[in-house]
């Protein structure tokens, strides 16, 4: 375990996954990217969220690319795992997996096959948090998931000492405030957003810290925007924000025969190859691939943006 606090307030990058012609994690790329990512200056990385594409991989392969960012980042700063499984039992076993890969926290999903109560969700991420000793961040996403996770159930995990915080990805903004409103008074406890173009609210919400995809393509960017808010420069956190409202335009670039969600990580993963100087990166399957005129608008897009320095757009 990292001696760094695995909960930090600021910028954490929820990375893409980089993958070989053969599907698994390419361990050269992810590198390189981890590196481009801490030497911007961001404060913590997730490996397999949602936008590192949980779902396209075996439990091995999870594994595996918890394994590679760990190893890259070194202990430099702290690095949380996407935890999810159909049912309790298969969440506990994918916990043990990634505390015992190096992670530093788990984000934890409930179960994704039941339709869970309140008291069963209790349940669920109790005895998730039972079999580590990580630290589990509830990870809220009712996009992927059976139900909006109840702001009372965050807290009252959290006042029992099972959960250490929460990341809210409802693209709820009254729903995340309640939820932070809720666990405000827990020493000690972190609440994150999954923002993009509200990521300057974050703060005002009560949010300690941000999980935004666009930071694998703009991390000086996204970390000049939490310094901005720390020292009340809003000139400068105003046009941070402007460069993600910019980048939000590749999320329109259309992508023929694909669903919401893969277009969207496919911008993100093509934008992140771009600027890391990579090949047009491959997307697990069923999803549809990147077509060379899909790319081509995202480096477009990506470019000038990519090129600019924080402050100064």
């Amino acid at each position: 375990m990292s001696p760094l606090d695995p909960l930090p307030p600021g910028i954490v990058t929820p990375l893409v996954t980089f993958i070989t012609e053969g599907g698994e994690p390419d361990a050269d790329a992810m590198t390189r990217h981890v590196n481009y990512q801490i030497e911007s200056g961001i404060h913590g990385l997730l490996a397999v969220g949602s936008t590192g594409e949980l779902g396209s991989f075996t439990a091995d392969q999870r594994v595996r690319a918890i394994e590679i960012v760990v190893d890259a980042a070194a202990g430099r700063v702290p690095v949380w795992a996407g935890v999810a499984g159909l049912g309790t039992s298969e969440t506990v076993e994918a916990a043990r997996r990634a505390e015992s890969a190096g992670a530093d926290a788990l984000l934890v999903l409930q179960p994704l096959f039941l339709a869970a109560s309140d008291a069963e969700l209790e349940r669920h991420f109790t005895q998730v948090a039972a079999a580590t000793s990580a630290p589990v961040i509830v990870y809220d996403v009712p996009a992927r998931s059976p139900r909006k996770l109840p702001a009372t159930v965050m807290a009252s995990l959290g006042e029992q000492g099972v959960i250490r915080g929460f990341k809210d990805s409802s693209g709820d903004l009254t729903a995340g405030r309640l939820s932070a409103a809720a666990t405000a008074h827990i020493d000690g406890f972190r609440s994150y957003i999954g923002s993009e173009i509200t990521m300057d609210a974050a703060f005002v919400l009560g949010f300690q810290g941000i999980v935004p995809g666009f930071a694998n393509v703009l991390p000086r960017h996204a970390v000049a925007l939490f310094e901005a808010v720390q020292r009340g420069d809003r000139d400068a956190e105003a046009a941070a924000q402007q460069a993600f409202i910019d980048l939000f335009e590749m999320l329109s670039v259309p992508l023929p025969d694909a669903g919401g969600f893969t277009a969207a990580v496919n911008a993100i993963k093509v934008a992140t190859a771009e600027v890391l100087g990579l090949p047009t990166p491959l997307i697990g399957e069923p999803l549809v691939q990147p077509t060379a005129q899909f790319s081509r608008a995202i480096a477009d897009i990506v470019a000038p943006l990519h090129a600019s320095t924080p402050g100064e757009e």
